[in-house]
């Protein structure tokens, strides 16, 4: 793993550039069309940039990740996302075909009857520098993980977490320890996919009238995932 990390840092520079190329084909394909198809298209072009740079450099190390789908080890770590993040995973439920959102809505609506969240609300991830192992010894999953298939009921628009930390070692590793010292993180991406994205959404947004997304209050407001998302689900329900 160690000469994985050290070939990503000789190989590759990091620089905003296919993020900022994005904006502008964002504006170029949808810059007519309505809010909410705007908005869902841009968050998903973001998140896309964000795979296919990890390909070019997983590519340019010559390296492939040993993850492999039924794997849900990671969907019990502390998944911390913008209050913006959260509405926008909202947005995209909300826009699933009725039947899927349906089932979606049940699983969600099950999830929070029975998932004993209260476990993980005395974890504060801003003062406790242990907080990562903490929370994944309580187990609490993912909302939007089916235990059942151990795959993501949102997978197109899973957070950036999750697509970011990825294994190129033996996946046993990551069974037998809570944070194994060999799995990556491209986290420095991070920087550069929020810059995007509120540089794209913002002008449809507050030109919006009572628009759902609070910029810049919602980009500096994170919390765990679950509380996030038990907040959006009346909106979901279109209860509101």
């Amino acid at each position: 793993m160690e000469r994985i990390c050290q070939e990503i840092n000789d190989k590759h520079i990091p620089d905003d550039s296919r993020f900022m190329q994005a904006i502008e084909d964002q504006f170029e394909q949808y810059g007519d069309a309505s809010r909410d198809k705007f908005v869902s298209t841009a968050f998903k072009r973001k998140l896309s940039v964000i795979d296919k740079e990890i390909e070019r450099i997983e590519e340019k190390v010559k390296v492939k990740p040993s993850c492999f789908e039924g794997c849900s080890h990671c969907c019990y770590f502390p998944i911390i996302v913008t209050k913006m993040e959260a509405k926008l995973i909202s947005q995209y439920i909300e826009e699933m075909p009725d039947q899927e959102k349906q089932e979606l809505i049940a699983h969600l609506e099950n999830y929070y009857e029975t998932e004993d969240l209260e476990q993980i609300n005395s974890i504060d991830f801003q003062t406790d520098h242990d907080f990562k192992r903490k929370y994944i010894q309580k187990q609490v999953a993912c909302p939007l993980l089916d235990k059942k298939t151990n795959k993501c009921k949102a997978y197109e628009v899973r957070p950036i977490s999750c697509r970011t930390y990825l294994n190129y070692c033996d996946p046993q590793v990551c069974f037998d320890t809570d944070i194994p010292d060999e799995v990556f993180s491209y986290e420095f991406l991070y920087e550069y996919y929020m810059y995007a994205l509120v540089n794209t959404i913002q002008e449809v947004v507050f030109e919006t009238e009572n628009d759902p997304i609070n910029l810049p209050n919602d980009v500096y407001e994170a919390d765990y995932l679950p509380r996030l998302l038990k907040e959006q689900l009346p909106r979901i329900k279109g209860e509101r």
